[in-house]
């Protein structure tokens, strides 16, 4: 029995391991998750920084934009948005700040590498 333990363990993690990754597109949502409380909160906060133009409102969408790039590399294909119009964590955080990054300092390049130094 005591061999037959090992082979279990093995067995297991084999299937808990072939479960993961799955389809190459089969994406996650964060819709309606604890986290999409905080994606709204952070567009909102970049755009308002655009809006007021205040230092408090820079500070605001900088910490923002920290929050969603933190959400974005842990998430990055995730999707966010109404069903049919949604796009992935990566597309959000890219078209928030060209719309709105050059109120907080923050630009994307056409690669999609951001920069601070402004």
């Amino acid at each position: 029995m005591r061999a037959f333990l090992p082979l279990v363990a093995i067995l297991a993690v084999a299937l808990l391991l072939a479960g993961c990754g799955g389809s190459g597109e089969t994406l996650e949502s964060l819709a309606g998750t604890p986290a999409a409380i905080h994606i709204v909160k952070d567009v909102e906060a970049m755009a308002h920084a655009c809006k007021r133009g205040t230092k408090e409102a820079r500070e605001a969408g900088v910490k923002a934009f920290t929050n969603l790039a933190g959400i974005t590399a842990i998430h990055p294909k995730a999707t966010f948005g109404p069903e049919g119009t949604d796009v992935t964590m990566r597309q959000l955080l890219r078209r928030t700040v060209e719309k709105t990054g050059h109120c907080i300092g923050v630009s994307v390049d056409a690669k999609g590498k951001y920069d601070t130094s402004h």
